[in-house]
């Protein structure tokens, strides 16, 4: 039982081993240049977790009671690791649900094939617009996630089966908005299971010109729209376009953990790796934040010491300051990076657009035992 001091309060939090997904950025290299990934802007080296270091860390999640799924994320595209396949197999073998989020472009007829009869149970995609309208800064070709998207369909369909389930992921911009409704409409027409759209983060100060929740666009029309073509029978997530009160964490309420390539524990997507982000136009540097790396210690010790556990009490009990809205924020040197906030915390929260559902945490919804 660890125990802190807040205020005249006592806080108690359980060492409990209560994680329940495990995000692995099996690599962080990609076989794509997107102009709006984060990649593209950070100094952070590439690599590929060896194969040793991966069955370490499967080792190490037989301590959690409570988990349900590994899922290949992070900020790499997970097909190109050499020994995907192997991965993969090996988590099912496990007996843990796999989740993939891919951009679809290494998923040839054999290896969709290969993850179908394992099966993967999620498998997310990225889309940013439909074929036949480009965009400036996409990063995806829509006809490739359309392809793959069939595809797999398909091939469930023929082993009579539901999974894996299918989403697609859509990054909204003031370019692609307008198209919404029918992406929507062309999904749900390939029978899709989840969609997911989401702001942009931006990296560059062209990129905070592009986005939706400025309050310069009216997107009431083009959301009815959404909303009328969004009955086909998929689960769909639509991000907020301005700033609420109300804060959370998908990552710290739904007990996700990621684990960085190379090894280190991050928190969430966001603190995996050191890049620029602009928010409300405002550029500030996000720097990677590890609580230990499963090298020299096992997960299970990672997750419930005392830095960590802290860290997910404050973060889903919303006990930092919100510097998005800050009176105060022009003249603080706090928001230059997420360092430290000012009520003490390390890393700061206190900027984060995930957090305030602008941004959409790829994190699986789960009904009934089924992951959408």
């Amino acid at each position: 039982m660890h125990e802190f001091h807040l205020d005249n309060a006592i806080i108690r939090i359980p060492e409990e081993p209560d994680m329940r997904y495990l995000y692995l950025e099996i690599t962080n290299r990609c076989n794509l240049r997107c102009e709006m990934c984060f990649k593209q802007y950070w100094l952070d080296e590439e690599g590929d977790m060896p194969y040793e270091l991966f069955e370490k860390i499967l080792d190490d999640a037989s301590e959690f009671p409570d988990l349900r799924m590994i899922y290949f994320g992070g900020i790499g595209e997970p097909t190109v690791h050499p020994r995907f396949m192997d991965m993969a197999r090996e988590v099912k073998r496990r007996g843990y649900a796999l989740g993939i989020s891919t951009n679809g472009f290494l998923l040839s007829e054999k290896r969709i094939r290969d993850l179908v009869d394992l099966p993967a149970d999620l498998i997310f995609l990225s889309l940013d617009t439909l074929p036949l309208q480009p965009t400036e800064i996409g990063h995806v070709i829509p006809g490739v996630t359309l392809d793959r998207v069939k595809k797999i369909v398909e091939m469930r369909k023929t082993r009579g089966s539901e999974i894996p389930h299918v989403g697609v992921e859509v990054v909204l911009t003031k370019e692609n908005y307008r198209e919404m409704g029918k992406i929507a409409k062309v999904l749900g027409e390939y029978d899709v299971d989840s969609v997911l759209f989401s702001n942009i983060i931006p990296i560059n100060e062209r990129h905070a010109e592009m986005v939706l929740y400025d309050g310069s666009v009216n997107l009431e029309p083009y959301l009815d729209e959404l909303q009328r073509n969004a009955y086909h029978g998929f689960v769909m997530r639509i991000p907020e376009f301005k700033l609420r009160t109300e804060r959370h964490c998908e990552f710290v309420e739904k007990k996700v953990a990621v684990v960085r390539w190379d090894g280190e524990v991050a928190p969430c997507y966001r603190f995996l790796h050191t890049y620029p982000e602009y928010v409300n136009g405002r550029q500030k540097m996000v720097y990677a934040h590890s609580f230990g790396n499963v090298r020299e210690r096992s997960l299970k010790d990672i997750w419930t010491s005392p830095d960590y556990a802290w860290f997910r009490f404050i973060v889903k009990n919303a006990i930092y300051p919100s510097c998005t809205d800050c009176p105060l924020v022009d003249s603080c040197q706090y928001v230059h990076d997420t360092r430290r906030d000012c009520w003490g915390n390390e890393p700061s929260c206190g900027d984060c657009l995930w957090a305030r559902r602008i941004a959409m945490c790829p994190i699986p919804i789960e009904s009934m035992g089924k992951f959408w």
